[in-house]
């Protein structure tokens, strides 16, 4: 099985575009309805909490479906995205019969929403294959099916699901762009993650002052402003934060 994204001319973005194609065309020849990949640089805040895919993908779903798990929090309570994280094998989800499937005890109250949300519009059951990328990213390939299928039927696909979403993966991340692999839970500018890398190498505000041809006074504001905006109470907390949202990253 091979995902083509070699387009000679094309952009980067076209030729994603038409690997995503590939890969949910290849997806829905195994059986499933609709498809939906997602990839986050860093899966959870310091708090605990999931955060929202930098890129998401969806195919064949509801139209409000994107803008209720990016902007109204469906996806922080998503009980797949949970038990994905959780999990290093592909895995069988059931809405209608949570009990034969990974869902077994984790629709509860938090995840009512989106359990009436998926049952409501016919995409009661599916499969998902969690992939923890080595520099630390997350990602999620999902093939949802809209009829009463068996799970044992479902399980069946898991092993091309999973030879699938690794094969897109490996040729797909070379053409990520920077937005889609920078964490969106905290933005700093460019100064303030230039001021905060400085600091992590042990430099003074001073220091990185005479560094960067800026006032002292100047560069303390981005410090600042870069500890406020990451929840730090010091210097040291906020290199820690930036540092674990992948922010200092070259």
């Amino acid at each position: 099985m091979r995902i083509n994204i070699e387009s000679p001319g094309a952009t980067n973005a076209t030729r994603l575009e038409e690997a995503f194609a590939g890969l949910f065309a290849r997806t829905q020849a195994l059986g499933f309805d609709a498809v939906i990949y997602d990839y986050t640089p860093v899966p959870r805040s310091l708090e605990g909490s999931l955060i929202t895919p930098s890129l998401l993908e969806m195919r064949n779903v509801p139209d409000d479906m994107r803008r209720l798990w990016c902007e109204r929090g469906y996806y922080q309570v998503d009980p797949v995205q949970h038990f994905a994280l959780e999990s290093c094998s592909p895995f069988v989800w059931s809405y209608q019969r949570p009990d034969r499937s990974a869902l077994q005890g984790r629709l509860g109250e938090n995840a009512q929403e989106v359990t009436h949300y998926m049952r409501d519009n016919n995409m009661p059951c599916g499969a998902t294959v969690p992939l923890h990328l080595p520099n630390g990213g997350f990602v999620t390939l999902t093939g949802i099916v809209t009829d009463q299928r068996e799970e044992r039927d479902i399980s069946e696909t898991l092993a091309q699901l999973t030879f699938l979403a690794h094969r897109f993966q490996e040729s797909a991340f070379p053409l990520f762009d920077a937005s889609m692999l920078t964490c969106r839970h905290v933005k700093l500018s460019n100064r303030e993650r230039e001021c905060l890398a400085w600091s992590a190498e042990g430099l003074t505000a001073k220091e990185i002052a005479r560094k960067l041809h800026r006032s002292v006074a100047t560069v303390t504001l981005h410090l600042n402003t870069a500890a406020k905006k990451l929840g730090a109470t010091n210097r040291v907390q906020a290199v820690v934060r930036a540092l674990h949202y992948r922010l200092l990253d070259s």
